[in-house]
């Protein structure tokens, strides 16, 4: 067996609270979603949100992280270039939950005002 090794992450500014993360399942995608876990430096910052953001995913198949937010939209990044590429309206409230769908590339989100959007 290799040495033990350890996870740090800090985030150094949040304005608002971050309510979920989950985790990609390509373990390599960590670099890409915002940190460098080497040096422990953020690489990537993602702006767009008028408020908080509460959930985030990242596409099992393409390269697009998806963040949802108070703002009651779902913005859909291009990890290789950092832009948003899409901002998915429709829901009235904050956008609670989302997943994404390795099949099919879409997104279902979930929101406060009771209602599910299968998106794409």
């Amino acid at each position: 067996m290799g040495a033990r090794t350890s996870l740090r992450v800090s985030v150094r500014v949040v304005h608002r609270a971050v309510h979920a993360l989950r985790p990609p399942r390509r373990p390599s995608c960590w670099r890409g979603a915002g940190w460098d876990l080497n040096t422990n430096q953020v690489v990537r910052h993602y702006h767009g949100h008028l408020s908080g953001v509460y959930c985030m995913a990242l596409h099992p198949t393409l390269d697009i992280l998806m963040t949802g937010g108070r703002d009651s939209v779902c913005r859909v990044w291009d990890m290789r270039t950092k832009a948003a590429v899409h901002v998915l309206a429709g829901h009235e409230n904050t956008i609670a939950s989302m997943i994404t769908n390795s099949v099919d590339p879409q997104v279902i989100t979930g929101s406060m005002d009771n209602s599910i959007r299968v998106c794409w």
